[in-house]
């Protein structure tokens, strides 16, 4: 069932090895932000970093705030709490 689709894959990126979910890509600072974060010991979810991502995610939706979230899911949670969805 999914025969073409693993084909076009290993066509696209010309292995038949594992084919990782997710390969990090570095084009330009992420490194050096990286090593910064990790000697600021902030490492989570507090530190300038993310406070510079929520605001610029903030300025670009043009949102008074925005909060960052651990992942999509934690997200996506506190936005139906929010919606007010409840359980059956």
């Amino acid at each position: 069932m999914f025969d073409d689709f693993i084909n076009l894959v290993r066509k696209i990126y010309a292995t038949k090895d594992t084919i990782p979910l997710h390969r990090p890509h570095f084009s330009g600072n992420e490194v050096e932000y990286i090593n910064d974060t990790i000697k600021s010991t902030y490492v989570s979810s507090v530190g300038h970093y993310v406070d510079d991502f929520e605001k610029a995610v903030a300025d670009y939706t043009k949102s008074t705030f925005a909060i960052a979230t651990v992942n999509g899911t934690s997200a996506l949670h506190i936005a139906l709490m929010l919606a007010g969805v409840k359980k059956w």
